[in-house]
């Protein structure tokens, strides 16, 4: 059924108004009207809401589509949340979702959240006076050798276990840093020095293969309040042979943002 263009009524004959006038411009138009789809078409309303006001719009209820939007410019809901398609998809009504991924934050402290804007870092407020972990200490200097551990071989392709271990226990959401420096020695140029925080690589250095060199290595991670532990390792990168490396005076710290070190 279709919209019909309704009649002028002061052409009646005889003014009189029959059924078949009144079913065909009451009855069936209002039945049209009773099932319009926004088409375009007469008596079906616009096909676009462009330039809609809604100014006096109480409540707008999206219909669950239970899929996620996927043409840029889309907003519709999946379930409890509200998505838009950008260049991707936007959940505008999650909260802390991982770090990196946009999304809504509530206060608080650690990674996923957003800084109040009154906290403070406390350095100094929780010291830790343990030594450092230091292996191997010698005497000599960078360009004359130094007294050092036995030369330490590495098969190809292949990482040491830990030359260096440091731990401590926070009680706090921080970031946490580890620095390792000292004097190593590497056949070939074929070696690295690595430093770990709880396994996952922060740092990596060459280490010389005509002198000794002064290795010093730095990072960073976000860490959940616990124990942390830090690690120096040394890589051969030569996929075919057999390497060796000596080290000397190697310390190894780690501490955290909020205050605590050792």
């Amino acid at each position: 059924m279709a919209w019909t263009t309704p009649r002028d009524w002061t052409g009646i004959t005889n003014n009189i108004v029959t059924a078949a006038q009144l079913n065909v411009d009451v009855r069936d138009n209002l039945n049209v009207l009773s099932t319009h789809a926004h088409s375009g078409a007469a008596g079906m309303g616009a096909s676009s809401m462009s330039g809609l006001s809604l100014t006096s719009l109480g409540t707008l209820t999206f219909a669950d589509q239970s899929a996620n939007p996927d043409a840029a410019g889309e907003l519709q809901r999946n379930g409890n949340d509200i998505l838009w398609y950008g260049s991707s998809v936007v959940n505008l009504s999650a909260a802390d979702a991982s770090a990196g991924t946009a999304s809504l934050r509530s206060l608080g402290t650690t990674s996923v959240k957003a800084a109040a804007g009154n906290h403070t870092h406390n350095l100094g407020a929780e010291v830790d006076q343990a030594t450092t972990a230091t292996e191997a200490l010698g005497t000599g200097t960078v360009s004359a050798a130094p007294s050092h551990s036995a030369d330490q071989d590495l098969a190809a392709s292949t990482e040491s276990g830990n030359i260096l271990t440091r731990a401590f226990t926070t009680t706090d959401d921080d970031v946490v840093w580890a620095v390792a420096c000292g004097f190593m020695y590497g056949e070939d140029g074929n070696l690295t020095a690595r430093l770990y925080i709880d396994g996952a690589l922060i740092a990596s250095e060459a280490i010389g293969s005509t002198t000794w060199t002064v290795i010093t290595l730095a990072g960073q991670a976000e860490k959940s309040a616990g124990s942390m532990t830090a690690h120096l390792r040394v890589y051969n990168a030569n996929g075919a042979a057999v390497r060796y490396y000596r080290y000397t005076a190697l310390h190894l710290v780690m501490g955290s943002v909020n205050g605590k070190f050792i």
